[in-house]
């Protein structure tokens, strides 16, 4: 049976895509060309996204930007995710015990989401905005993720989004990835020190659901020097134990 797809609801979801590409606002001549739709369409469309609040206009120019109501629907899709719900008191937990930033990510067509985070008392730390996204290859989170993954389907992923360098200690060579991957596989924990940011080092494990399929990480990210005087060792240890208590709760029995 043949989709059948109502064309006025794509071109409106082709023009949040565009107004969600960038920080910056658009004019609708430069909305129109990037979706190959006349202005006066794009125009229409606009105008009834603005009415029910997912797209504002800006006060002194014809340039418009993502509405409040985007907000609202993101933050009622993040909090009815399940994962999510369980791992709440978790990372509250390992955020409390290590007092650094705790993250839960959720992977996406090769790339990682930040759908949770708690904060650190310490003045300096991370911090990744709920939504953002990251890459695989130099986050632990992401190769937590890739080391639960078939190698086809990693060198894929690899492939696909590339492997930028951030840093002198970003790994950009998939055969070496794909090697510490290996590693990783045996003992469940990721680190990934100065791969994104000089002096800041991820921590972290996989998350996986009632039938064994992974579908998050969670880590623990800090600078450096302080998460070495804590035992990457010990956090390490401690933050596998509890993504196998959050795998456990979401029905996962074990391999």
């Amino acid at each position: 049976m043949t989709e059948r797809y109502v064309q006025t609801v794509e071109r409106a979801l082709d023009i949040l895509e565009v107004l969600a590409s960038s920080r910056e606002s658009f004019g609708v001549t430069e909305i129109g060309s990037r979706i190959g739709l006349h202005k006066s369409t794009v125009h229409r469309i606009i105008q009834t996204l603005c009415y029910r609040g997912y797209v504002e206009k800006e006060k002194d120019r014809e340039r418009y930007r993502l509405g409040i109501k985007i907000i609202e629907v993101g933050n009622a899709f993040f909090n009815q995710l399940e994962v999510r719900k369980i791992a709440e008191r978790y990372l509250e937990s390992l955020a409390k015990t290590f007092d650094e930033v705790v993250h839960l990510v959720l992977p996406d067509n090769g790339e990682v989401v930040f759908i949770d985070h708690k904060e650190s008392s310490q003045l300096i730390g991370m911090y990744s905005k709920v939504g953002s996204r990251g890459y695989m290859h130099c986050t632990a989170v992401g190769k937590a993720i890739l080391s639960t993954l078939p190698e086809e389907e990693v060198r894929l992923i690899l492939q696909k989004k590339g492997m930028p360098r951030f840093t002198q200690q970003t790994i950009t060579d998939p055969e070496k990835l794909i090697e510490q991957l290996k590693e990783i596989r045996k003992t469940g924990i990721a680190v990934a020190a100065e791969e994104t940011e000089v002096g800041v080092i991820n921590i972290g494990t996989p998350i996986y659901d009632y039938s064994g399929r992974t579908i998050g990480a969670i880590s623990i990210s800090g600078p450096i020097n302080r998460l070495m005087e804590k035992g990457i060792e010990k956090v390490g240890q401690e933050i596998k134990r509890v993504g196998q208590d959050i795998s456990f709760r979401l029905g996962y029995s074990g391999r």
